[in-house]
């Protein structure tokens, strides 16, 4: 593959996370709507430890564990704000 190329999958691949991260903030919107109905607390570490445990397991990469648990630690925080 040419650099062009390269680039036009990274903006394919881009148009997906995307979609995705949409997905993931109306849920998570729709979470922040439960909690304060139930007067939960929006930061629950317990859930934010056993899902960073899941997703390495998951990866089953140790080299891009550090990338990939820094990048969803973000979109977890991005969550609690949309759930505010």
């Amino acid at each position: 593959m040419n650099l062009d190329e390269l680039r036009a999958e990274i903006d394919r691949i881009d148009k997906d996370m995307m979609e995705l991260f949409k997905k993931r903030m109306h849920v998570s919107f729709l979470i922040g709507q439960y909690k304060k109905e139930h007067q939960l607390p929006v930061l629950d570490l317990k859930r934010e430890s056993e899902l960073l445990e899941k997703r390495k397991q998951a990866l089953h990469d140790d080299g891009l564990w550090p990338l990939y648990k820094e990048f969803i630690q973000e979109v977890m925080r991005l969550s609690k704000v949309n759930q505010q």
